[in-house]
């Protein structure tokens, strides 16, 4: 896969499963775009559906077919007219809460601005501009806004020595950190997505797969479908609060005018719907089974269900499976275990639960 999303599933264990998947399969949690990626592998049709628009957005490049010709071409275009110009911050990039309780994975910087240096801010301020005045197809466009977003962190204060990605999901400047210099980040993410875009052909957008941004509790599902998704479990990742770093900047350009070109609507930044326990928010355990409990209501009439989590607690898995029984039919409970996998979410579990309605 192209871009990284925290807590993606490992692909090996996704494709797994899918062999025994036919059909129109919807992950109504997408995230980072396994599951919808593997059921196109498995030559199935897919929809995707996440609140969250970074997400899409890694998505959209991770599955879509995009021109590596016009890519390359339009992002040369991109760098031969940056100008720098006098911003020197983000609006309203504070990590807090509307309630005025600071981001739960804040650490010691108070809003996204203070992670670049006045250099390499004012750089990246005049590449994203630049994006917005590129012509090009839709897709294209999209695409160097991706690649843009994936020189972010590596041109940030968060950069640590000899670190290639965001590996800690806090917000936090090291006492030692290397940010490379803004330019030369975006030159090496266009690069890598080049790369991508030549080795895979990608899938075309609503034949193949429907790439879609909002929520799953009011999403309507096809009786004869298939939803196949893994939910955010329990307090594993802040996925919102961590993709504001990324939305802090998209939403300063043309970002959102470019996608309601695809989408026919444009995108919002909705941190309240995720379903996620966040004590800062008010988030309890008990509102998030709540939440939890009111989809798997919702999609109980659909034909096969298949729901993957990632857990380190077993009390919490018995939980989900009570609260499974109660609302479907024909359970099947499968355990997994990734030995070799890199860690997922702080407490680092490598164990899987797959609840199952066939």
């Amino acid at each position: 896969m192209l871009m990284r999303y925290w807590g993606r599933k490992p692909l090996e264990l996704i494709d797994k499963i899918m062999i025994d998947v036919h059909g129109t399969v919807i992950d109504p949690f997408g995230g980072g775009g396994t599951i919808v990626f593997s059921a196109l592998r498995h030559d199935n049709k897919a929809i995707y559906l996440d609140i969250n628009p970074y997400a899409w957005l890694v998505t959209f490049v991770n599955v879509v077919s995009i021109d590596p010709k016009e890519f390359e071409e339009k992002s040369k275009e991109v760098l031969e007219n940056v100008y720098l110009g006098s911003v020197f911050s983000l609006h309203n990039d504070y990590l807090y809460y509307p309630n005025g309780k600071f981001f739960w994975k804040r650490r010691n910087a108070d809003r996204i601005t203070e992670f670049f240096s006045r250099e390499n801010f004012m750089k990246l301020f005049s590449i994203l501009k630049s994006i917005d005045k590129v012509e090009s197809e839709t897709e294209v466009k999209i695409a160097l806004y991706a690649a843009f977003c994936s020189s972010l962190f590596t041109s940030s204060r968060m950069k640590r020595r000899n670190s290639g990605s965001w590996g800690v999901p806090s917000y936090w400047v090291p006492k030692e950190h290397e940010e490379v210099n803004a330019e030369e980040a975006f030159k090496m993410s266009v690069k890598r997505f080049s790369s991508y875009f030549r080795r895979n052909k990608g899938y075309e957008l609503n034949v193949d797969v429907k790439l879609l941004i909002g929520n799953a509790l009011a999403f309507n599902y096809p009786d004869q479908s298939i939803v196949f998704t893994d939910p955010p479990y329990f307090d594993e990742i802040q996925y919102m609060e961590l993709s504001f770093f990324y939305w802090a900047w998209l939403r300063e350009s043309n970002f959102k005018k470019v996608i309601r070109e695809v989408l026919g609507y444009e995108p919002e930044f909705r941190i309240s719907d995720e379903i996620i326990v966040n004590p800062n928010r008010g988030v309890t355990f008990d509102k998030y089974m709540e939440t939890l409990k009111a989809f798997i209501i919702k999609v109980s009439k659909v034909n096969s269900k298949y729901l993957l989590f990632h857990y380190d607690n077993d009390k919490l898995r018995e939980k989900v499976i009570k609260i499974v029984k109660e609302n479907w039919t024909r359970i099947k409970v499968d355990d997994f275990e990734i030995v070799k996998q890199r860690k997922i979410g702080p407490r680092g579990g490598k164990k899987y639960l797959l609840v199952s309605s066939p």
